[in-house]
């Protein structure tokens, strides 16, 4: 409840009135009527009070997030309004994301990595602020095919000459093996099982994961490489086999304030991300936790 006094000039008089407003009964047509009646400066500063103080309450974070995340992060966000905080996602290969951070890209808090090898990277030119790089999550790496695609029998995928009879005549899509986490563990997994070089020149390559993810699903491509956890983005989806952890290296998901953004909502957020809350979201997403 407050109390908003209003003048009204009456008979070249000045007639003070105080009247009294609950904010959360007024309606956006009531509080023009209300700027109406009120004097034009009263009016202004009344609604930009109104908008500072909401505006004060919720704290901005930006977070640059592996598009793989996407499922987590955007279960945390409502999770997150109700602890004051105003969470801003951008989502995309690792590798593209820590480039943009390196060009100087603003305001971004948080980096979230789909592999060491890039937060090392930011790590190495000083951009993330000390002591909170932390892991948060881990995944496994699948062969994935559309719904209405008949394959063989699953195949153990120790099996090379298996991944080659199951690809037939068409494309493996997946995300750009020499940049993006998604592509570089794909690669280092054909690679081990002695069928890069076969399969190299049939590759579909995509900007990210979430790329190859469509490819397949748009039936464009035969098979694709992704992450286990995105198998629950799209239903149906066909798991033609999961890749042993020991042909490539472990798929850990790590995330670190960058340099200077300390804020108390940044902290929270990261703190959210490593913590019960945002291990749950990981799980329920179909990551593995934090090692």
């Amino acid at each position: 409840m407050i109390f908003i006094t209003e003048a009204q000039n009456r008979s070249g008089g000045c007639e003070i009135h105080k009247k009294r407003y609950t904010l959360n009964a007024i309606t956006q047509k009531a509080l023009f009527v209300l700027c109406s009646r009120l004097k034009a400066r009263a009016a202004a500063l009344l609604i930009l009070a109104l908008f500072s103080s909401q505006a004060q309450a919720m704290q901005r974070v930006t977070l640059y997030g592996a598009a793989s995340t996407q499922p987590v992060i955007d279960a945390l966000i409502p999770k997150m309004n109700t602890h004051g905080l105003a969470l801003h996602a951008v989502y995309a290969g690792s590798a593209t994301l820590a480039r943009q951070i390196e060009r100087g890209a603003p305001d971004v808090d948080i980096f979230v990595s789909a592999n060491l090898k890039w937060m090392n990277h930011l790590e190495g030119q000083g951009l993330l602020e000390p002591g909170t790089r932390r892991s948060v999550a881990t995944n496994r790496l699948v062969l994935i095919a559309a719904p209405d695609v008949h394959l063989p029998a699953t195949p153990d995928l120790t099996d090379a000459r298996a991944i080659i009879r199951a690809l037939g005549n068409g494309r493996l899509a997946i995300a750009d093996p020499d940049f993006v986490p998604a592509g570089m563990y794909g690669r280092e997994a054909l690679a081990s099982l002695g069928v890069w070089d076969a399969l190299h020149g049939r590759l579909a390559p995509t900007k990210d994961v979430t790329g190859a993810l469509l490819l397949v699903t748009r039936g464009e491509a035969r098979l694709g490489i992704v992450y286990q956890s995105d198998v629950r983005r799209v239903k149906g989806l066909q798991v033609y086999g999961v890749f042993p952890n020991t042909s490539h290296a472990p798929i850990v998901y790590q995330a670190a304030l960058l340099k200077g953004r300390t804020g108390d909502g940044a902290r929270k957020f990261l703190n959210a991300l490593s913590g019960t809350e945002g291990q749950a979201s990981f799980r329920d997403a179909g990551f593995g936790g934090a090692p």
